[in-house]
């Protein structure tokens, strides 16, 4: 079940009170700046940003912002040219093979992964969004809303809905969000190109 769409303002880092990362637990719909890649709330506070350096073996880099001012680094993937894409994990504290953290079938685009929860999760990745579910469940915890540019209807900036009960592994479904909808992206692209001959 889905929250509304309201987030709590007001929140302050004060003696006594909980940790500042615990603020993104009023999160329910993140909002997506492509140019630099920031990630906010409805009142426009920076919640994450992505950014992406190099260019062969390029790194993405995700950051978390806390609301006190402290910055973290939840996890980086190495974009490799010849070799396997690596990604690394703060939850895990482990580098591993993208490709076997992210598991895909053959003629399948969605991608199926074991959060640090013990659950097993999908990514299922299409043309228009894309969302998250339990493996064997049709329940959407995560779905990722694309551009849209108002031609059929009203235009909006992408944005991420999200349900309360995956804020505990957020950090995690962000880095394999990004792996899932490059490596999507790139397979539309390859199929687009041998449609094309």
């Amino acid at each position: 079940m889905w929250c509304n769409y309201a987030t709590r303002s007001g929140v302050h880092c004060v003696i006594g009170a909980p940790s500042c990362a615990q603020w993104l637990s009023a999160v329910t719909v993140m909002h997506i700046k492509s140019a630099n890649r920031v990630l906010s709330n409805d009142q426009g506070q920076q919640l994450y940003t992505i950014s992406t350096s190099g260019c062969f073996n390029s790194k993405t880099t995700i950051t978390k912002h806390g609301q006190c001012g402290d910055d973290d680094i939840i996890g980086v993937i190495t974009w490799h040219t010849f070799e396997d894409t690596t990604l690394w994990l703060k939850a895990t504290g482990s580098e591993v093979a993208a490709k076997s953290l992210l598991q895909s079938k053959l003629f399948s685009s969605n991608r199926t992964f074991t959060a640090p929860d013990g659950k097993t999760y999908v990514w299922n990745i299409r043309k228009t969004n894309c969302t998250l579910k339990v493996k064997g469940t049709n329940l959407q915890l995560v779905k990722y809303h694309k551009r849209n540019m108002g031609i059929m209807s009203p235009s909006h900036p992408p944005y991420l809905e999200i349900s309360p009960s995956v804020y505990h592994i957020l950090d995690v479904l962000l880095v394999t969000f990004i792996y899932a909808e490059k490596m999507s992206k790139k397979e539309e692209q390859a199929r687009a190109a041998a449609a094309a001959g």
